[in-house]
Parts: structure tokens; sequence; C-alpha cells
């Protein structure tokens, strides 16, 4: 009988960790979706790109990349990796523009 109780609560203590961890999971996955939101509204649900990676698409330097993210809103800094994302749209309307002159 003493066995049989102790196997009744390691699987209980076992259940408690379990459901602790779905709630911190839940909560990062939330903490997650949160900073992903800003990035999908910026782009209207386009593509968005490191700077590094846009620059090597469009033959342009990755300081002006920045410079056009900060200027012309074609960019907005990603809240946690503290890096520019560019609109994959917007930087092909700005290279569009220019092309126009």
């Amino acid at each position: 009988m003493k066995a049989a109780q102790a196997a009744i609560d390691f699987v209980e203590q076992e259940l408690v960790a379990a459901e602790a961890n779905v709630i911190r999971l839940r909560a990062m996955l939330a903490k997650m979706r949160e900073h992903e939101d800003p990035v999908d509204e910026f782009a209207g649900g386009a593509a968005m790109l490191e700077v590094t990676e846009a620059a090597s698409r469009f033959g342009l330097s990755e300081d002006t990349i920045r410079f056009w993210a900060r200027t012309y809103n074609c960019g907005k800094k990603d809240v946690v990796t503290g890096r520019w994302l560019v609109s994959v749209e917007r930087i092909k309307a700005r290279i569009n523009s220019r092309k126009r002159r």
C-alpha cells in the first residue's frame, strides 16, 4: 500500500510540474506574439528583412537601408533584437521612386 501511495504522490507531483510548465510556456508564447504584431502591422502583412539581407538583395549599402528605414518610414526597429527590419515592399517603392527622377 505504501508503494502505491508513493507512486500516486509521484504522479501528482509530475502533473503539478507539467501544469506549471504549460503556464510558463503559454506566457512565453504570448510575449513572443506581442513582439510580432507591431512588425506585422507595420508591414501590412508583407515580408520584413534585416538590414544586411535587404542590402544584399537590393544591391544597396547597409547604411542606405538604415537611412531609408529611419527617414522614409521603410522600416522599424525590432523591439526584441534592437535591429532594424525593413519592409520589402517599401524598399521596392523607394527604389522605384528614385528611378523616376
